[in-house]
């Protein structure tokens, strides 16, 4: 049997369409590999569903989104987020995890623990947002291998309640860029002729040297299909699922669906 190699793109609480985009892919969770760029819960109207059927998959390999992270945070301290619930779509997943019993927030909490925020396979590195700086492969390889601070979203909200070592600390100034990232995206965009994307660039970047493909999300493309620099050794697979499509991509052959 054909292993497959799989990422899905931001989910956002989208169960319909990602049961929907699986399906479409004949996806089999007995022996194809799922990844993800992150981003799995907000927004949409089923995050409980959307979480069971991710934590129930076999092989199910995600790296944090900032969403995942404001829900990793709220988990360990009760303590929502305002800019989470008020302008990011976290207030419809508060309500529903509320409804949960306190077994299945801890069970979801430890899960989350466990998603990296770099991922660095043979032939990828999986990011959710982008490169935030200067980093070559052997540099990203070192930040995958390491831990991350728990929570990484660091806010208001665990501030007074939580302790953290000298490098946890130093771990923020650079850790959480990775989710938030839009330059490296807007930087390819622009190189390979699109120069609307310009007036997004907040600094230059140059392509990280790498044989491997970069996947990220965070970012919704607009054209709704996914993007691929080769320059950039890049592949944004964003395609806004809450109020667009869900994408989902085959890492080997690019062949890639939608729902």
């Amino acid at each position: 049997m054909v292993k497959r190699r799989l990422i899905i793109g931001d989910i956002h609480a989208s169960y319909d369409k990602l049961i929907s985009v699986l399906k479409k892919a004949a996806f089999n969770p007995s022996s194809d590999m799922l990844y993800s760029v992150g981003d799995i819960v907000d927004r949409g109207d089923k995050p409980v569903e959307t979480i069971d059927f991710l934590m129930g998959l076999a092989h199910f390999y995600p790296v944090l989104g900032n969403h995942d992270g404001w829900l990793e945070n709220y988990l360990h301290t009760s303590k929502p987020d305002p800019s989470w619930i008020m302008r990011n779509g976290g207030d419809v997943t508060v309500i529903a995890i509320r409804r949960q019993s306190r077994e299945w927030r801890e069970r979801v909490r430890t899960w989350l623990r466990r998603f990296p925020v770099i991922r660095v396979e043979e032939k990828d590195i999986i990011i959710h947002g982008g490169i935030p700086g200067v980093y070559n492969e052997k540099e990203l390889m070192n930040i995958a291998d390491r831990g991350r601070p728990h929570p990484l979203v660091k806010s208001y909200s665990c501030d007074d309640l939580l302790e953290f070592s000298d490098e946890e600390e130093e771990d923020y100034d650079y850790l959480e860029d990775f989710l938030w990232d839009r330059n490296y995206l807007y930087n390819a965009m622009y190189e390979e002729g699109i120069k609307t994307a310009f007036i997004y660039i907040e600094k230059r970047m140059k392509p990280v040297h790498t044989d491997k493909t970069i996947w990220i999300g965070h970012t919704p493309l607009r054209e709704g299909v996914p993007y691929f620099s080769e320059k950039y050794h890049l592949a944004a697979i964003d395609t806004g699922s809450y109020y667009g499509k869900l994408t989902l991509v085959d890492m080997d052959t690019r062949e890639y669906w939608q729902a």
